[in-house]
């Protein structure tokens, strides 16, 4: 070997040195720095010292009170991030609806189609109610976004991951035409939301790319499985409203039997009809 390359000589520790030293010796009986674990555990792994019992309790204290606090700290950024994103996600029109501004109209019996069961005041209910789904059905500006959005903030106020979108601008955003962070957060938004509101659902340009991603966010927001990959399920059941002033049929027309099927599999149905209740429900010209 060529000498040049060589490690050149360190003089060596005795062995006797380091396992003699105070630390290695008496590690149990060192005073303990409160807030601050052993500033070196060598010994320990060498199996030389062993550390006290209540010192172990403290340690194992004082990780898990980091922990704990980590995970508060977290909770709270989170719950943070959420209130903004609803915030965001609310048209200013909306930001103060409440089921005590109902009109008569806006919270009508419904009736849920897969075992043909009805329920008054399906929309004000339906919160507390069974049922993952509800499709609010009627002629435009007689109330339904508005039951909505207000149903939206009474799910807040109990601390849900609560999210809306239009679909047509849902229909861009889940293709990435309104950039990668955009992107990113609508499809966070309609998988994981505790419940998520879709907006005049067949207006969007439907083709068969957005059926097939309409078809996968119904199908996913069915299911009860928590995501973390450990088998559990939800504590809260993923929960969709969708609203359309589209019948039935029209659905069939646009989406196909199976997507509509999915739509509807647990939904209540309420149809709003009857007075238009926008300022512009007359003519303003």
């Amino acid at each position: 070997m060529n000498q040049s390359l060589r490690r050149p000589n360190r003089p060596g520790i005795p062995v006797s040195q380091i396992e003699t030293t105070q630390v290695g010796n008496n590690m149990a009986r060192v005073e303990a720095v409160t807030g601050r674990p052993p500033t070196s555990l060598a010994p320990v792994l060498r199996g030389k010292a062993q550390l006290d019992p209540a010192e172990i309790a403290r340690i194992e204290a004082l990780y898990a009170e980091s922990d704990r606090a980590s995970h508060e700290s977290a909770l709270t950024r989170r719950e943070e991030g959420r209130a903004r994103l609803w915030h965001r996600r609310v048209p200013q029109k909306y930001r103060t609806a409440t089921y005590d501004q109902f009109k008569p109209q806006q919270d009508p019996t419904g009736m849920h189609l897969a075992t043909r069961t009805k329920t008054t005041n399906a929309v004000t209910a339906w919160l507390d109610g069974p049922h993952q789904g509800l499709l609010l059905k009627g002629p435009s500006r007689h109330g339904k976004s508005y039951a909505a959005y207000a149903i939206g903030h009474a799910a807040r106020a109990r601390g849900l991951y609560v999210s809306a979108w239009s679909m047509p601008i849902l229909n861009k955003a889940l293709r990435g035409d309104l950039g990668e962070k955009e992107g990113t957060a609508a499809w966070t938004d309609v998988l994981d939301s505790d419940l998520l509101y879709l907006d005049d659902i067949g207006r969007e340009n439907v083709t068969r790319w957005t059926t097939e991603q309409l078809h996968i966010i119904a199908e996913h927001r069915l299911t009860t499985g928590d995501d973390d990959g450990d088998g559990g399920t939800r504590t809260w059941p993923r929960r969709t409203i969708t609203s359309t002033n589209l019948g039935y049929s029209d659905l069939i027309e646009l989406y196909g039997d199976p997507l509509v099927e999915r739509l509807l599999e647990d939904a209540m149905v309420a149809v709003i009809e009857g007075q238009k209740l926008s300022a512009f429900a007359t003519d303003p010209f």
